[in-house]
């Protein structure tokens, strides 16, 4: 992985793009993502740069294409302004994109609401009925969002059994093979997905969720993708909000449900020890699921 690029050739790449913002206050976020460096412009804007080779596919393909194509939906996405190329030896891409007010759920510590969940599953069907030309297959540089769940088998059973030391490994091996062998999404069916809804990439404002960041996992794919919000976003009674406005049928909410077991446990296994904020995620999902469907 790359090292974080220095400030000052941060502050060229802005004035070469915007010549106004020569003067601009230029910082590093207070998080970034796994995939991409980012910085903030004065209060409006955002510049986010591929962390390696590996995840620069998903800033070009993903989340640039993303953010010019979804612009007229029920909650907040950020709006592409300008991308570019590190200099030589990286070449890495960057994009600079609007910055949307407000703070994640993660950063605020805020508990979704019925309210909350109702917003997010209108922006969902709203996003499903965009049009499907412009986004891209799944593939590992999304790491395979919207695929059948047979597709991730493997690396989920294999993460299970490296979390055994910490989790049930056999009730998670239940809950997983309930999700596998769920009816499937025909193709015909794929839509528009976000890819990675959870409370790092929602945007809170005013004590209600006005936005959704992050668009490097989209994909056309499995909605039932999304649906994985019901465990990494909501619980009770807010979770059921979400089910009840995504109007999901028991095999549709079983994949979201094996969504948000898989990318949990692949991630949690991958990441423990180190101090991102995925970990701490990932452990609370996976608690949450375990507990609520005991």
């Amino acid at each position: 992985m790359s090292n974080r690029p220095d400030i000052r050739l941060i502050r060229a790449l802005v004035q070469s793009s915007f010549p106004d913002l020569a003067h601009a206050k230029i910082r590093s976020a207070r998080t970034h993502g796994t995939d991409n460096y980012i910085y903030r412009i004065d209060n409006d804007l955002a510049l986010r740069i591929a962390r390696s080779d590996e995840s620069a596919p998903a800033l070009i393909c993903r989340e640039q294409v993303a953010l010019k194509e979804l612009n007229d939906l029920s909650l907040q996405t950020p709006k592409f302004l300008a991308r570019g190329l590190l200099p030589k030896p990286d070449n890495r891409p960057w994009v600079i994109c609007t910055w949307l007010e407000g703070k994640s759920a993660e950063l605020a510590a805020y508990k979704a609401t019925e309210a909350d969940a109702k917003r997010l599953a209108l922006f969902l069907l709203d996003l499903q009925g965009c049009r499907k030309e412009p986004a891209s297959e799944p593939a590992p540089d999304n790491h395979w969002r919207g695929v059948g769940l047979a597709k991730r088998d493997t690396p989920t059973r294999k993460a299970i059994v490296t979390l055994s030391d910490e989790f049930d490994a056999a009730k998670l091996r239940r809950l997983w093979h309930a999700s596998v062998n769920a009816a499937s999404c025909p193709r015909r069916d794929y839509t528009w997905i976000h890819g990675d809804p959870h409370t790092g990439n929602l945007v809170f404002s005013e004590g209600a969720l006005t936005g959704v960041i992050d668009w490097g996992l989209s994909a056309i794919g499995d909605p039932a993708c999304d649906l994985m919000a019901g465990y990494t976003v909501f619980e009770g009674a807010a979770r059921d909000a979400f089910a009840n406005a995504m109007k999901a049928s028991e095999a549709d909410w079983l994949r979201g449900r094996g969504w948000a077991l898989s990318t949990s446990v692949i991630a949690l296994a991958h990441y423990r020890g180190g101090d991102t904020p995925i970990v701490a995620r990932s452990r609370a999902i996976l608690q949450n699921l375990l507990a609520e469907t005991a």
